[in-house]
C-alpha cells in the first residue's frame, strides 16, 4: 500500500463555501482572498441567495461546497 501526501485545501475566488459555526444553509462565493496584519490568509465573502450580505472570515474557518458533492 502506498501513501499520498494530500496538499492543504486551497481556496481561490469563485469557490462556493458555507462557514464552520454558521448554519450550513448560508453559502458563499469567495470574491477575494487578503492578508491580515499576522500574515494570514482571510477571504472576502459573498452570500449567495443575499446580494447586500458580505463578509471576511479566515480560510480556516471555511468548508467547500464542491468537494462534499452538495452543488
Amino acid at each position: 500500500m502506498q501513501l499520498k501526501l494530500v496538499k492543504p485545501l486551497h481556496f481561490n475566488p469563485g469557490d462556493l463555501v458555507t462557514v464552520r459555526g454558521m448554519p450550513d444553509d448560508r453559502q458563499f462565493c469567495i470574491i477575494s482572498t487578503k492578508y491580515n496584519n499576522q500574515q494570514e490568509p482571510t477571504a472576502v465573502l459573498k452570500a449567495l441567495f443575499n446580494e447586500t450580505y458580505i463578509i471576511e472570515k479566515p480560510l480556516s474557518e471555511l468548508k467547500s461546497l464542491l468537494i462534499k458533492g452538495i452543488l
